[in-house]
């Protein structure tokens, strides 16, 4: 499958599973994903100190996507549906933080 444009988050889900699933990995799987927020905190932190360039924009939305793509594989071991949790999570933290009821433009 390749990923398009206008696609879903079970769209997203069903592709990493297709290409990088690894159930009996988790360990490995997560370290993965903390190696990915390091490289990102560090493209974060040279924006920071250098300014923001189209080169380091671009680093950034890479490794964002390979943040979301360890997170979705670590939905995909657990059979978790990533939309179905977005939705609950978000009526959770709606219902729990004041601020969010009030910026409802």
């Amino acid at each position: 499958m390749m990923l398009k444009k206008d696609m879903t988050i079970r769209d997203l889900q069903k592709h990493i599973r297709n290409i990088d699933f690894h159930p009996d990995k988790k360990h490995e799987v997560v370290l993965k994903l903390f190696e990915e927020v390091g490289e990102l905190s560090v493209e974060m932190r040279k924006e920071h100190q250098d300014g923001l360039s189209d080169v380091r924009k671009q680093e950034i939305k890479y490794e964002l996507y390979d943040v979301l793509h360890y997170v979705t594989h670590i939905a995909n071991i657990y059979d978790i549906d990533l939309e179905d949790a977005i939705i609950e999570k978000d009526k959770i933290n709606e219902a729990r933080y004041d601020d969010r009821r009030n910026n409802d433009d």
